[in-house]
């Protein structure tokens, strides 16, 4: 497997991690090349390197040279000891040329300082990234992932979120401060994977040409959207790029660390916190490179340049290879129906509430797998890994999102209500091609619920309550009215009419879970602004909306400390289970 992919073990007694070892092995062997030739993955756009390597009279401008370094060019590096401040810098140089060849973009402001980081130092550093988010922020996100079914109602989604980026966060590019962070596991000795580096410079790179700012990533769904062009571009070359090291294809092999290789099990990358998040949070990364490949094939660099003027807005356009400019999806509205003693959370420059998409969708559907250890399984592990010819996990795509449960969705939005105990509650309505494209989603939510111990409610059809053998506690009802679903979750079952005008006794309710026509970010008295939290914080929230690793995953705005890393694009390692015989054979 490429040394992006971590293995980890099944073990179906116990659990399903057993080790995790980042996607690295040591430098690439096999035969170097004899001349300057260029091999087939350097595009036509690269210059022809001067024999003696001299700089061109146009600098960094010309394709293929970036800040003294030819993308051949030798450096005769001795990585035995790990690497010096100028060798790291001469590296970096060589692989921004590199990366300049197989994409055909100039890197014209060249490399932005790269600083190398333990896997300890930088999980510490998560800590507080969340701390400016208003409590009315929080509040949602706990209230959404628990809707979800994916963080259970005593946990802190912020933590989790934190905790998530500590230990599967490979290197992220900060595009406030233009630098480059590369965790190791042995920064002492600036011991690096050039694979991961190319794939932080190629953000890089990126933003001095497109400026990667300018996005509206505002809900979980269109920051996957985006995001499936800008991480499947620097991916798609990435994976290229490690072919070429891996075949011996470029002057010198690449350099390489064994992370988690140290023999007194020092730091090393873990299994997520939360298996859901993380999926989610991989979906671009997954599925982003085909998405490129696809634009590709059509009209070559030209044509993957042109979706920088037009990005995908959804993750579905990935997820469904060939649904670009071929499926329309629609943009629902979902009125304020809940009496006075509960409000509709709003929130300053930001949508009022989520959509969660097909990435998350897949994400909650999947994870049942992973927690149980294969044991419990909503979606069969055949159908969300992609398994190769080999029996080995496809790297190019190695997760399928696209399942019977998201292949006709259209939209969501998902909002978060308050009373004046401060607790909360949700009401997510989605929208399908049909009610038949709906029935896949319904019935997998129910399993979902199972999953997490709840019970159904006598005398209320598909509604639940999670008692003392569930981490969950709060009811939850599901109403399918034709093309459209919607669930509704409280702290109890007599708080779900009161959060949404509904009724309990089965689940054909005239128009409950359809649009009547008003846009509930307009519907009076309710719809107070979050000044007003009965908490006496003040729950508007400033800054980017995006995270340290380019997720905006829930409308989670933050206000970044001056100390923080700031929003950037990152590098999720892949921790994809290597799961064996008995495990694809498992049945709940």
């Amino acid at each position: 497997m490429r040394r992006r992919t971590i293995a980890l073990v099944a073990v179906l007694a116990l659990a399903l991690v057993a080790a995790a070892v980042p996607a690295t092995t040591s430098a690439s062997t096999g035969a170097v090349a004899d001349d300057h030739s260029q091999p087939e993955f350097v595009q036509d756009c690269a210059a022809e390197p001067p024999d003696d390597f001299d700089a061109p009279a146009g600098g960094n401008e010309v394709i293929g040279f970036v800040d003294g370094y030819w993308y051949n060019q030798p450096l005769e590096i001795d990585v035995e000891g790990g690497l010096t401040e100028d060798e790291l810098d001469r590296l970096s140089a060589r692989t921004a040329a590199r990366f300049e060849v197989m994409r055909c973009l100039p890197a014209e402001d060249g490399v932005p300082t790269v600083e190398i980081k333990s896997r300890e130092e930088f999980a510490k550093q998560q800590n507080g990234t969340f701390e400016n988010v208003s409590t009315a922020l929080r509040q949602a996100d706990n209230a959404k992932f628990e809707t979800m079914l994916l963080i259970d109602s005593e946990s802190s989604s912020t933590e989790v979120r934190e905790e998530n980026r500590g230990s599967t966060i490979g290197g992220t590019y900060n595009f406030q401060s233009n630098t480059i962070t590369i965790v190791s596991d042995d920064p002492d000795s600036l011991l690096i994977d050039e694979e991961v580096l190319v794939h932080e410079i190629g953000h890089a790179v990126q933003d001095q040409q497109f400026n990667l700012t300018q996005y509206d990533r505002a809900t979980t769904d269109k920051d996957k959207g985006i995001l499936s062009l800008i991480e499947g571009d620097v991916t798609f070359i990435e994976n290229r790029y490690l072919d070429a090291c891996e075949n011996g294809q470029w002057e010198e092999p690449c350099i390489t660390e064994e992370f988690g290789s140290n023999g007194d099990g020092g730091n090393q990358s873990n299994a997520p916190a939360n298996w859901g998040l993380y999926f989610t949070q991989f979906q671009p990364y997954s599925d982003g490179p085909s998405l490129i490949q696809e634009a590709y094939d059509d009209g070559s660099w030209a044509a993957v340049n042109d979706l920088y003027e037009d990005p995908p807005r959804s993750a579905y356009y990935s997820a469904f290879p060939g649904s670009y400019g071929e499926v329309e999806l629609t943009d629902i509205e979902v009125s304020n129906r809940s009496s006075d003693s509960w409000e509709r959370l709003t929130f300053e420059d930001e949508p009022d509430y989520d959509t969660i998409g097909v990435a998350g969708i897949s994400a909650m559907f999947a994870t049942p797998i992973y927690e149980s250890g294969g044991q419990f399984t909503i979606y069969e592990p055949r159908s969300f890994l992609n398994v190769d010819s080999s029996g080995g996990i496809d790297n190019f795509d190695p997760l399928n999102y696209n399942q019977p449960e998201t292949e006709g969705w259209r939209d969501d939005k998902l909002y978060t209500y308050r009373n004046a105990a401060n607790e909360t509650g949700t009401v997510w309505t989605l929208d399908w091609a049909s009610a038949e494209d709906a029935q896949p989603f319904v019935d997998s939510y129910k399993e979902l619920v199972e999953f997490r111990n709840g019970q159904p409610v006598d005398g209320a059809e598909n509604t639940y309550t999670f008692g003392e053998e569930s981490e969950f506690d709060m009811a939850v009802t599901i109403i399918q009215d034709g093309d459209r679903v919607t669930i509704v979750s409280g702290p109890s079952v007599e708080d779900l009419p009161e959060i949404h005008d509904i009724e309990l006794s089965g689940s054909e309710n005239g128009d409950d879970s359809t649009d009547d026509g008003e846009n509930g970010s307009e519907d009076g008295e309710n719809e107070t602004d979050d000044s007003d939290a009965t908490d006496g914080s003040d729950d508007s929230a400033d800054g980017d909306s995006a995270g340290e690793d380019g997720e905006a995953d829930d409308q989670m705005t933050e206000t970044e400390s001056d100390d923080s890393d700031g929003p950037g694009f990152g590098v999720v390692i892949a921790v994809i289970a290597v799961l064996g015989v008995a495990l694809l054979a498992s049945r709940r």
